[in-house]
């Protein structure tokens, strides 16, 4: 069972400037995302940056203070002017080398103060006071007092809620600049991707004027990446006004070749009809079976060149070619016994293999036949059915002792309605249209293969090629 076709979907198939668009914006806005983002990271280093040092410095005022009031507390106005210059209240711890607090807070969390404090560095670090995340900085200095008795730790911290809103003020003012960048960016990515496509849609009008009939190629100045889809239009119109012209003389030639025999089986009937001679009129009437038989043929000719043109390459089913070309010399047997002609065959043991179009073959075959009978055998003598397999081509040759045809004319009789006259200047009576070979060659085309007038002294002898499936 076939499964319903699903036709394939394809990204982007709408519109071409709103593929350009998002081409051009997504990484845009992806390097925005990535700048907002180092932005963001950058603004945190500076925040921590500055009020790091700004927390060292109270550090420092801290200690001075605690060393000239000998372990007094800092002086609130002292603390309330730190507090409006950093923002966030202010926590401090004095301690002596033997652990006593001299001043500041003593609620802070036990072993908190780094261990490995050196004399004279301050180190900062992180941690959590009443719930709340602080910053902390640990300064060891040695001071030769004996109430601090040498080395002495001061401990300041802070809470980070301004380090945080400092980050994010950053962080708002890079990201409004980086959208008002976007915005414009975009403004004018759509505006320049417009203009760029403004030569396409002029193409495109200037093809939507174009009358049905009017296929001459496009001269219109176009940018160098359109110059090979206007290339391949124009081929398309060259190849649409070359089937255009070759349909129109078909039909034309069609139409010029089914008067003749139109009206002489309308003469034919009015002359049976006029007369009351029965004799007459039998001999009127086997004239008018017989134009009707050659309008008939003629047809069938016409629809079979029509097929074979428009059938394109053939892959079809496996084929016995010579049981194919034994069926027609059988069909034809009584024909040629009545012209007194024999039909020899000779072909190879086994069947001989093609791939194609068995309908199309046989009318090929058919063709050959009725041909050879026509021209080259209408005097009686022998046509001769040579098949022979070779180099992966299947070749038929139909060989009859007729008057032959030139060298000259050799490629003309594959010709549609080429009829050539005898060696004494007529026209063979009941000769066909001039259809035949060109069918021929039509099939032969549509199977890979080939046909054509064979070289041989005396008669005629034309050849039929097809690729073997063997």
């Amino acid at each position: 069972m076939r499964l319903p076709h699903t036709p394939e979907r394809k990204p982007f198939a709408g519109s071409l400037r709103l593929r350009l668009f998002v081409l051009i914006i997504l990484p845009l806005v992806a390097v925005a995302v990535m700048a907002g983002a180092v932005r963001y990271w950058q603004a945190q280093s500076m925040s921590q940056a500055l009020y790091d040092d700004a927390l060292k410095v109270v550090a420092h005022v801290v200690a001075r203070e605690v060393i000239l009031t000998q372990g007094d507390v800092v002086s609130d106005a002292l603390l309330d002017s730190l507090v409006g210059v950093l923002g966030d209240p202010i926590f401090y711890n004095v301690s002596a080398a033997d652990g006593r607090i001299l001043a500041g807070y003593t609620d802070m969390p036990d072993k908190v103060v780094p261990t490995d404090l050196r004399g004279g560095e301050p180190q900062f670090f992180d941690f959590i006071y009443n719930d709340k995340p602080v910053r902390a900085v640990a300064l060891r200095e040695f001071i030769a007092d004996p109430f601090f008795d040498g080395w002495t730790t001061v401990l300041v911290w802070q809470t980070t809620t301004q380090r945080r809103a400092l980050s994010l003020i950053i962080l708002q003012q890079a990201l409004t600049l980086l959208a008002l960048v976007l915005i414009t960016a975009a403004a004018a990515v759509w505006v320049g991707i417009a203009q760029g496509l403004r030569p396409l849609i002029d193409l495109r009008e200037a093809v939507a004027l174009r009358s049905p009939t009017e296929l001459k190629p496009i001269q219109r100045v176009v940018p160098s990446e359109v110059r090979p889809l206007v290339g391949t239009m124009n081929s398309l119109f060259a190849r649409l006004q070359a089937e255009l012209q070759h349909r129109n003389a078909f039909i034309a030639n069609a139409a010029h070749q089914i008067r003749n025999p139109v009206a002489a089986i309308r003469a034919q009937a009015e002359a049976a009809l006029s007369t009351d001679d029965a004799p007459t009129r039998d001999a009127r009437m086997r004239d008018l079976h017989e134009a009707a038989n050659d309008l008939s043929r003629l047809s069938q000719q016409l629809l079979s060149l029509e097929t074979a043109d428009h059938s394109g390459r053939v892959d079809g089913e496996l084929i016995d070619f010579t049981g194919l070309v034994a069926d027609m010399a059988r069909k034809y047997a009584p024909a040629a016994v009545e012209k007194g002609v024999d039909i020899h065959l000779d072909a190879p043991e086994g069947a001989v293999m093609v791939r194609g179009n068995a309908v199309l073959l046989r009318e090929a075959i058919e063709n050959l036949l009725d041909n050879a009978l026509r021209y080259g055998a209408a005097n009686g003598g022998a046509l001769t059915l040579a098949l022979t397999r070779r180099d992966r081509q299947v070749t038929l040759a139909v060989q009859d002792e007729g008057p032959g045809i030139p060298d000259a004319a050799s490629e003309q009789v594959f010709e549609r309605f080429l009829r050539l006259p005898q060696p004494n200047g007529t026209v063979v009576p009941g000769s066909g249209c001039g259809l035949g070979l060109a069918i021929v060659r039509s099939i032969a085309t549509a199977h890979g293969g080939s046909a054509h007038v064979g070289k041989q002294d005396k008669g005629c002898c034309i050849l039929l090629s097809l690729p073997s499936a063997d």
